[in-house]
C-alpha cells in the first residue's frame, strides 16, 4: 500500500487559486463579458451579482470565525474582518499563531502610514512562506478593499491549513492536489452512506448527509445515521454543526442556512471541512490491511457494476436524441391557425416535460463517469475510458445537435405562426371589404334598376345629369373592388387554407360588379331612347302647334281690295306654301325617327328579356361547394350576399304621361369635368383592358389641355392649361391623371369621357400663344383647346379623332346641331335640299319673332 505525501502548493496551483478568487469576486464589475443585452442575459447578470454578494456575506462570516477561532489561543477576537485587518496588527497576530513562528513587532500609531508598515510586514512574511500574492498591496488591506481581503485570508488558509491534507491510497506515486485530496477524503469517508455522493465542495453538502456521514463513519456513537432524512436539510446540517462543536469541539464556522442553497460557497465548506480533517486525521488509524483489501475488491466490484450502467444508459439517450433529432427537423407543418399553434403547443410539452428528465439524465451521466474515474482512481485501477461514441464528448455534442435541431423547430414553427396570425387577418380583412363591396354593388344594383326618367325632356335631361353622376360614382368605384381581388390573390398566392372559399367570394364580387356595369350601360341606353323620345315629342308639338297657327291664319277671309294687294298676298302664299312644303318634309322625317324609336324600344325590351332569362338561370346554378373546414358565419358578422340572386332591372316604360314637372336645360352650367350630354356608348366610359390596341381607331397618351367654351358658347369657369392623359377609344374621349390611372379606370377628377357625335376636330389657327394646338368642338357646344409635342403627334391625334367620329353625326360646322331648350322651332331638315331655307327663321315661344311678323302680316288682317 503507497500513501500520498503531502504537497506544496507551487507558485502555479496558488496563482490558479488566487485568479479564481479574482474571477468570482469581479463578477459584479464586469460589464463586457457578454455583448448581448436581452432581457435573458441582463436578468442573468443581475442575479450573478446577487450571488457574489451573498457568497461574499458567507465568505466573510467564515473566514472571521475561522480568524476568530485561531486568535482565540492568544485571547484575541475580531469584529469585523474588513476593518479590523486594516491597521495589520491581527493580522501579524494570526500568522504568529499559524506559523509558530516569531513576525516582527507592529509598528505603534493609529495613522496611515503606520497601517501600511504592519500590513507591509505580513505581506513580506508570507511572500518568505513562498505565498504568491498578485496584483495585492498593503493599500489594498488598509483601505478594506473586500474583494482583496478575502482573497488573503483564503490565501493564508490554503497555505496554512488546506495545503497539509493528504490522502493515503494503494499508489503513492499518484499526487494529489489539496483541494482533489480533501475531496478523495471526503468520498472515502462517506462512501456506501445512502444519498451520499460527494463529487464537489457546493451541491453535494447541502442536504447536510454528507456531514453527519463524515461524524457517523468516525464516531458513530454520536449520531444516528439511519434516523437521517434527505428532506429534511436543515435538520440534517443543525445536527452535524451542534454535535462537531459539542462534542469534538470543533468551531461552528457555517450555519444551515449558509449550506442550504442553492448554490453554496465553495470556499466556505473547504474551509470547515478541512477542520474536519485535521480533526479526524489526529485519531487513529482505521482499519488493518485485510479490511483495506477487502473494501478495495467491492470497490472494484462496484465499479463494474457502474460501468454496465454508464453503458446502458449513455445507449439509450443517445438512441432517444437521435430520434428526437429526425422528429423535430420534419418541416411538414400544418396549413391552418389552429393546426399551428397545435404543433407548437405539442413542441412545447415535449421541452417542458419530454426533454428536462433527458437533461437530468445526461448530467447523471457524467456524475457517473466521474464517480467510476474516481473510485478506480482511489483504488488504484486502470481507470475506465468509454469506447468512442459513448464518451461525454459524444454525448454532448449529440446534444448540441438535438438544441440546434430544437431551435430550428421552434424558429419554423414561430414564422408559420406568424404568417398564418398574418392570412387569418388579411381574411378577415378580405371578409369586410367584400361584404361591403356586396352590399354596396346590391344596392347600386337595385337604383340603377329604376326607370324613373320623368314624363318630360326637363326631366329626362335632370335625370340624365344624375346619371352620369351614378357612372362616374361607379366608375370610381372600381379601384375598391380590384383591392378585394388584390386582397384574394395575395391570399391565394400565400396558399391561404380556406382559398375556395374566397376565390368564390371574390368572384362573386366580380359577377356583380359586371353585372352592375350592364345594368348601367342598359340604364344608359334607356335614358337615351327616352331623351330622343322627349325630343321627337317636342318636335312634335310644335309642328302641331305650328299647324293650328298657320291653319288660323290660312283661314282668313282677306283678299285684297287692289290689285297691288292681291299681288302682294299671292307672293305671300307662295312663300307660305314653300314653308308648307318644308314643314311637310319635316312631318315625314319625325315619322321616320317616330318608328325607328318604336323599334329600337321594342329591341330595349328584347335585350332585358334576354338579360332577365339569363341572371335567373345563373341564379338556378348551384353555389360553388365550401371546403370542409369553412367555418359557418355567426348571425353577427356582416351579412354578405356571396350567393344572393342579382335583382332584375323592371322593362323600361313605354307609356308617357303629360304631367307637367319642372324641367332644366338641356346642358347646364356644368364643372370643368367634361360631363357629356351626348349619348355614349356604355363600353366606352372607361378604357378597356386591352390597352389601345384593341381598336384600330384608339389612341392614348399625354396632351395638354384647355377648355374654351361650355354648353350653349359660354366662357369655360376654368380655362387653364392642364397636362391630362387622354385616352381615345369608341368614339369617346376619357381624360386621366396618368397611364396607371386609365389603366385603372380612375378619371381625372371624377371626368366621365366625352361623346364624340357631332364633333368638330381641326388645327386652331387663331391661337398663335402655342405651338401644335388644335382645337375640338362638341355637338353640345363645348370647345376644348389641345397642345402636342410636335407637328406629328398633332396630326396623328385629329386624324385619330376624326375616324373615331360615330358615322351620321355631323362632319361639317355647318351641319345641324341639337337644339336647346331656348329654341321651339327645330332647323329644316337636310333631307330636302331643294327648298329654300333662305327665308325662314327661327321664333321665341311668344312667337314675337319681327321677319315672320312681317312675312306673315297678311294673314293676320281682318277683312
Amino acid at each position: 500500500m503507497s500513501t500520498i505525501s503531502p504537497t506544496d502548493f507551487d507558485s502555479l496551483e496558488i496563482q490558479q487559486q488566487y485568479n479564481d478568487i479574482n474571477n468570482r469576486w469581479d463578477l459584479a464589475a464586469e460589464t463586457e463579458w457578454d455583448n448581448e443585452n436581452s432581457s435573458a442575459r441582463l436578468f442573468e447578470r443581475s442575479r450573478i451579482k446577487a450571488l457574489a454578494d451573498e457568497r461574499e456575506a458567507v465568505q466573510k462570516k467564515t473566514f472571521t470565525k475561522w480568524v476568530n477561532s485561531h486568535l482565540g489561543r492568544v485571547t484575541c477576537r475580531i469584529g469585523d474582518l474588513y476593518t479590523d485587518l486594516r491597521d495589520g496588527r491581527m493580522l501579524i497576530r494570526l500568522l504568529e499563531v499559524l506559523s509558530g513562528e516569531q513576525l516582527p513587532k507592529p509598528t505603534k500609531g493609529r495613522m496611515r502610514i503606520h497601517c501600511l508598515e504592519n500590513v507591509d510586514k505580513a505581506l513580506q512574511f508570507l511572500k518568505e512562506q513562498k505565498v504568491h500574492l498578485e496584483n495585492m498591496g498593503s493599500h489594498d488591506i488598509v483601505d478594506g478593499n473586500h474583494r482583496l481581503t478575502l482573497g488573503l485570508i483564503w490565501t493564508i488558509i490554503l497555505r496554512f491549513q488546506i495545503q497539509d491534507i493528504s490522502v493515503e491510497t494503494e499508489d503513492n506515486k499518484e499526487k494529489k492536489s489539496a483541494k482533489d485530496a480533501l475531496l478523495l477524503w471526503c468520498q472515502m469517508k462517506t462512501a456506501g452512506y445512502p444519498n451520499v455522493n460527494i463529487h464537489n465542495f457546493t451541491t453535494s453538502w447541502r442536504d447536510g448527509l454528507a456531514f453527519n456521514a463524515i461524524v457517523h463513519k468516525h464516531r458513530p456513537d454520536l449520531i444516528e445515521f439511519d434516523t437521517l432524512k434527505r428532506s429534511n436539510a436543515h435538520y440534517n446540517l443543525q445536527n452535524a454543526f451542534n454535535v462537531a462543536e459539542k462534542e469534538m469541539g470543533l468551531t461552528k464556522l457555517l450555519d444551515p442556512e449558509d449550506v442550504n442553497v442553492d448554490q453554496p460557497d465553495e470556499k466556505s465548506i473547504i474551509t470547515y471541512v478541512a477542520t474536519y480533517y485535521h480533526y479526524f486525521s489526529k485519531m487513529k488509524a482505521l482499519a488493518v490491511e485485510g479490511k483495506r483489501i477487502g473494501k478495495v475488491l467491492d470497490y472494484a466490484i462496484e465499479a463494474d457494476q457502474l460501468i454496465d450502467k454508464y453503458e446502458t444508459l449513455a445507449s439509450e439517450l443517445l438512441e432517444w436524441i437521435e430520434q428526437t433529432i429526425v422528429t423535430l427537423n420534419d418541416r411538414q407543418l400544418a396549413n391552418s391557425l389552429s393546426a399551428v399553434q397545435n404543433q407548437l403547443q405539442a413542441f412545447n410539452s415535449y421541452r417542458t416535460v419530454e426533454k428536462p428528465p433527458k437533461f437530468t439524465e445526461k448530467g447523471n451521466l457524467e456524475v457517473l463517469l466521474f464517480t467510476i474515474q474516481s473510485k478506480m482512481r482511489a483504488n488504484n485501477q486502470k481507470v475506465y475510458t468509454p469506447r468512442e461514441g459513448k464518451l461525454i464528448s459524444d454525448i454532448n455534442k449529440a446534444w448540441e445537435r438535438l438544441e440546434k435541431a430544437e431551435h430550428e423547430r421552434e424558429l419554423a414553427l414561430r414564422n408559420e405562426l406568424i404568417r398564418q396570425e398574418k392570412l387569418e387577418m388579411l381574411a378577415a380583412r378580405f371578409d369586410r371589404k367584400a361584404a361591403m363591396r356586396e352590399t354596396w354593388l346590391s344596392e347600386n344594383q337595385r337604383l340603377v334598376s329604376q326607370d324613373n326618367f320623368g314624363t318630360d325632356l326637363g326631366a329626362v335631361e335632370a335625370a340624365t345629369r344624375k346619371h352620369e353622376a351614378i357612372e362616374t360614382d361607379i366608375g370610381a368605384y372600381w379601384e375598391r373592388v380590384a383591392a378585394v381581388e388584390a386582397v384574394a390573390k395575395e391570399l391565394e398566392a400565400e396558399g391561404y387554407h380556406d382559398v375556395r372559399r374566397v376565390l368564390a367570394r371574390r368572384d362573386n364580387v366580380l359577377r356583380l360588379w359586371e353585372y352592375l356595369k350592364e345594368l348601367l350601360a342598359a340604364r344608359r341606353e334607356r335614358l337615351n331612347a327616352h331623351r330622343d323620345l322627349q325630343r321627337l315629342f317636342e318636335e312634335m308639338r310644335y309642328i302641331m302647334d305650328w299647324m293650328a297657327d298657320m291653319k288660323s291664319r290660312l283661314q282668313s277671309q282677306d283678299s285684297g281690295k287692289h290689285l297691288h294687294d292681291v299681288l302682294d298676298l299671292l307672293q305671300k302664299h307662295t312663300l307660305v306654301e314653300a314653308d308648307i312644303s318644308a314643314q311637310a318634309e319635316r312631318i315625314k322625317a319625325v315619322q321616320g325617327k317616330w318608328q325607328l324609336s318604336v323599334y329600337f324600344f321594342f329591341q330595349l325590351e328584347e335585350q332585358e328579356i334576354q338579360r332577365r332569362r339569363a341572371e335567373e338561370e345563373r341564379a338556378r346554378r348551384p353555389p360553388t361547394p365550401a371546403p370542409v373546414e369553412e367555418v359557418v358565419q355567426s348571425e353577427a358578422e356582416t351579412p354578405h350576399v356571396l350567393h344572393q340572386p342579382l335583382p332584375s332591372p323592371p322593362p323600361p316604360p313605354l307609356m308617357f304621361h303629360s304631367e307637367p314637372q319642372g324641367s332644366e336645360s338641356e346642358n347646364g352650367p356644368g364643372r370643368d369635368s367634361g360631363l357629356a350630354s351626348s349619348r355614349l356608348d356604355p363600353s366606352a366610359t372607361l378604357p378597356g383592358r386591352g390597352g389601345a390596341d384593341a381598336d384600330p381607331d384608339a389612341m392614348e397618351g399625354i396632351l395638354c389641355r384647355k377648355q374654351e367654351m361650355e354648353s350653349h358658347s359660354k366662357k369655360a369657369a376654368t380655362r387653364s392649361w392642364q397636362n391630362v392623359y387622354c385616352v381615345l377609344r369608341k368614339g369617346s374621349l376619357g381624360f386621366y391623371k396618368d397611364g396607371k390611372s386609365a389603366a385603372n379606370g380612375i378619371p381625372y377628377h371624377g371626368e366621365v369621357p366625352i361623346s364624340l357625335g357631332e364633333a368638330v376636330c381641326e388645327i386652331a389657327h387663331d391661337y398663335k400663344k402655342r405651338k401644335h394646338v388644335f382645337k375640338l368642338r362638341l355637338g353640345d357646344g363645348k370647345e376644348y383647346l389641345f397642345q402636342a409635342k410636335d407637328e406629328a403627334e398633332m396630326s396623328s391625334w385629329i386624324r385619330s379623332i376624326l375616324s373615331s367620329i360615330p358615322s351620321g353625326s355631323g362632319d361639317s360646322p355647318g351641319s345641324p346641331r341639337v337644339l336647346s331648350r331656348a329654341m321651339t322651332m327645330p332647323p329644316i331638315s337636310p333631307v330636302s335640299p331643294s327648298v329654300d331655307t333662305a327665308g325662314v327663321t327661327m321664333r321665341n315661344k311668344d312667337g314675337k319673332d319681327k321677319d315672320r311678323e312681317k312675312r306673315f302680316s297678311f294673314f293676320g288682317k281682318k277683312k
